[in-house]
């Protein structure tokens, strides 16, 4: 473990001489064809430290717990970081994160620490050594992590997101990208009419824009724009973005969202991987527990289910559904919330049984709750706002919380770890949840920055 953390601790310093010398990441030099030819080169990497491995005790090590674990540890700390302070585009060091070499530099040694694991276990099945009830959600979980870490980072490069203000009457073929640069676009919108409802109380219940659409084959689509209901054509989601909120129902405007993600297939297929593994995990978890319960302990897990199902259901109640601001009205909305404080409730429960060595099945079962949650949420965003992950504040929380427990389950693996450490680990990744879950609301780098902070109208 202390080579882990000695690793950990010289990628960071390797990353504040990088931050120094050449400056921050510079994403945008990645776009197609660099990212391909960085995708590959990566997966020659993996390939030499697989063949090099018996030669190498670096490169086998790397396949143990002893080096994942410090390496989300320090990916934890990071995160925190990142979530503790306001995050901009433009932000040096520590209020830009995301080209913050050393942050960059963990999350690339935990992706290739992923990678040397998945191929491990390959050979493992290949040999015939694994057990079908064990590779298989392993698989999905680590292979799926794998291709959605790898094609998101990568494929962000290749994002195109553009905002376009059409008027009623007037098709518009330009469009306004990041900084301000006008680009002209391979389609024309034009505005037929703007759409809004409202509560009793004035607050938008729904708002879209019916747009007339003329591609370069001068194909006209007549199609209505919804929030939560993209329509995508050529390659292009178009989005419900906003309006003249002075002029309200009588604006003569609606911005729109242009976003096109070549590389979107492939972090959904990892996606589903993760949500096709975190439900098999649950599945084996049950079965493996309840095959050989005692009917009394059958019991005591039908009680809990219950009275986690019952507290999810009251605090999903808690939202009045029958007033939901427009970016909350999805069919996405009662899975994600519901599934989360179900995931919640389990995680409390395994804080008070800890104390009797009784916790891991349930953090087991809870993480895979989480992840359910975090990608319907992904999902979720990507319909409402065109993107999937944007390390909003509520969301890095979410990957702090996830990764906590991962060290968790993780470290529980190792034969002789300490008891008492597990514990404490265990309070502290509850502690952390306790913050994604409320605690955003208090934090100064969320406000007026997070999505996640608005409040349903009353």
């Amino acid at each position: 473990m202390k080579e882990g953390f000695l690793i950990g601790g010289g990628l960071i310093f390797a990353g504040l001489a990088l931050q120094l010398s050449v400056g921050p990441v510079v994403w945008d030099a990645f776009a197609w064809p660099a990212n391909g030819i960085v995708l590959a080169g990566f997966f020659v990497l993996l390939t030499a430290m697989v063949c090099l491995r018996k030669k190498v005790y670096a490169f086998q090590w790397m396949t143990t717990y002893q080096a994942a674990i410090p390496a989300m540890v320090y990916a934890v700390v990071l995160t925190i970081i990142m979530g503790l302070t306001r995050q901009q585009v433009n932000g040096t060091w520590l209020n830009n994160m995301l080209s913050f070499w050393p942050f960059v530099l963990v999350y690339l040694y935990i992706t290739v620490i992923l990678g040397l694991t998945i191929h491990r276990r390959l050979r493992r099945i290949f040999r015939g050594e694994g057990s079908m009830k064990r590779d298989v959600p392993f698989m999905l979980n680590h292979l799926g992590l794998f291709i959605a870490l790898t094609t998101a980072t990568l494929g962000n490069a290749d994002m195109q997101r553009v905002k376009m203000i059409c008027g009623v009457g007037e098709p518009e073929w330009r469009a306004m990208a990041q900084g301000g640069v006008i680009k002209e676009m391979p389609i024309a919108i034009e505005l037929k009419k703007f759409i809004m409802e409202t509560y009793d109380n004035g607050a938008p219940k729904r708002f879209a824009s019916e747009i007339q659409i003329l591609t370069k084959s001068r194909k006209n689509i007549e199609t209505t724009v919804d929030v939560n209901k993209p329509y995508e054509v050529d390659g292009w989601k178009i989005y419900q973005y906003g309006y003249d909120t002075q002029m309200g129902a009588q604006s003569q405007i609606s911005i729109l969202e242009l976003v096109s993600d070549p590389w979107l297939p492939l972090v959904y297929a990892g996606f589903y991987m993760m949500l096709a593994g975190a439900a098999l995990m649950v599945l084996m978890v049950l079965w493996r527990r309840l095959r050989n319960a005692t009917s009394k302990a059958l019991w005591a897990y039908f009680g809990l289910a219950v009275f986690a199902s019952i507290f999810a259901y009251f605090f999903f109640g808690s939202y009045n559904t029958k007033t939901l601001v427009p970016a909350l009205q999805s069919p996405w909305f009662a899975p994600h919330v519901f599934v989360y404080i179900f995931a919640y409730t389990l995680l409390g429960v395994a804080v008070v049984i800890a104390w009797w060595r009784l916790a891991d099945d349930l953090v087991y079962v809870s993480l895979a709750f989480l992840t359910i949650g975090m990608l319907f949420g992904a999902l979720w965003a990507k319909e409402a706002w065109g993107h999937y992950w944007s390390w909003d504040p509520k969301e890095t929380w979410a990957a702090i919380t996830w990764l906590a427990y991962l060290v968790y389950i993780h470290y529980r693996q190792i034969p002789r770890h300490r008891e008492q450490l597990a514990l404490w680990m265990l309070i502290g990744s509850f502690v952390l949840l306790q913050m994604c879950w409320w605690g955003i609301n208090y934090l100064p780098s969320a406000q007026g920055s997070s999505v996640h902070t608005y409040s349903v109208s009353e």
